[in-house]
């Protein structure tokens, strides 16, 4: 791996490294709008990676693997744990995939009160991941597309 890959890798566990900030912020009794703003802002942030990733790499699927890699081990963790198991295991490996997804938690918590209203469902938390690690995708990928634009002019 050169080094323009290995900095897209670690732009992959930036969303952990920020989670300990949400969950400080969470301790201290800001759960409201201010979550909410920082939700957003960090969208925009994923946003942001994905348009720098366009330098990073010479395609697409390889941007999106790379710098996705931590959310997609981590949703795969969600889903041995919940879809198999039934429940999420009481140790760091358990608790980490869903924490990686804290930064994005809030947005994710609007668009499934939106889901529930149509499709009833009872596991809650892995819906919510599910619907984290789309939405950082699809952020990723529009701003991979948006630098791919202007930098075809």
């Amino acid at each position: 791996m050169n080094k323009k890959k290995i900095k897209l890798l670690f732009f992959s566990i930036s969303p952990l490294i920020i989670s300990v900030f949400f969950s400080f912020i969470i301790r201290l009794g800001f759960v409201g709008m201010e979550l909410s703003i920082l939700s957003f802002l960090f969208c925009i942030y994923w946003f942001f990676v994905g348009y720098k990733s366009y330098y990073y790499t010479e395609s697409i699927k390889e941007s999106i693997l790379i710098g996705n890699s931590f959310g997609i081990l981590s949703i795969i963790l969600i889903v041995i744990q919940i879809g198999l198991v039934g429940r999420y295991f009481m140790n760091f490996i358990g608790i980490l995939p869903t924490y990686y997804y804290l930064p994005i938690g809030r947005v994710s918590d609007w668009i499934e009160n939106i889901l529930y209203i149509f499709i009833k469902y009872t596991s809650y938390s892995m819906i919510n991941s599910l619907i984290s690690f789309f939405i950082m995708m699809l952020l990723y990928y529009f701003g991979y597309n948006v630098s791919k634009d202007l930098n075809e002019f």
